[in-house]
């Protein structure tokens, strides 16, 4: 074990000493960091169609599109979403004898399980996604902090291997934060956010 990481140590020694420009001793460690989040709030994908009556059932009757679509907002206003809400799905045109639009809905959970319960006819939930607010720069900040500690406990698990110490910072290079964007989408209620450092560490006898 010894052996296999003093010639570990030694390899990025050698292939560094150009990067530095200088004859100081260095080790270049991966610090890794994870964080579990929670959603926001929750997306939802309705469909609003007209119904047609069954020939086998003789109480039913047609349902035209904007009698589906008033009731669907009747009932939608009494859990505290307005119209003015839902956004037009824009989708490909296909071949179809019944008038069916769909909209999206931006709500809480609360209002995501009363909007799922509703009983209307020619109303359905098609899809349901979860939204994650990441514009917090604290918790960029937290998983920073922790990859940086990560890479300090293998920079001294290795120096202690050598017999050397961990010296001072040299150079921090961000290799992956995930955070291309404030706002993320997802299927599942919860995410895995991840963060990883290239840290260059300062070796000391």
């Amino acid at each position: 074990m010894k052996k296999a990481i003093q010639i570990l140590f030694l390899t990025l020694l050698v292939s560094s000493f150009s990067y530095a420009q200088s004859t100081e001793r260095f080790i270049r460690i991966i610090g890794n960091a994870k964080k579990e989040l929670s959603a926001d709030k929750a997306k939802i994908q309705i469909t609003i169609s007209e119904q047609k009556a069954n020939k086998y059932q003789e109480d039913k009757k047609d349902i035209s599109f904007e009698e589906v679509y008033n009731s669907v907002i009747t009932e939608l206003s009494n859990i505290g979403i307005e119209e003015r809400d839902l956004e037009l799905v824009i989708q490909n045109k296909g071949y179809s004898r019944l008038t069916s639009k769909s909209y999206y809905v931006i709500t809480d959970f609360e209002t995501l399980e009363m909007i799922s319960n509703l009983q209307v006819e020619g109303f359905r939930v098609k899809q349901i996604s979860y939204l994650f607010d990441i514009s917090d720069e604290n918790l960029e900040t937290e998983l920073s902090l922790l990859a940086i500690n990560d890479a300090k406990r293998k920079a001294k698990a290795i120096c202690d291997e050598i017999d050397m110490e961990v010296g001072k910072i040299l150079n921090i290079e961000v290799k992956e934060s995930s955070y291309g964007t404030d706002k993320i989408e997802n299927k599942k209620e919860d995410i895995i956010k991840s963060y990883r450092v290239a840290i260059t560490f300062k070796l000391v006898d």
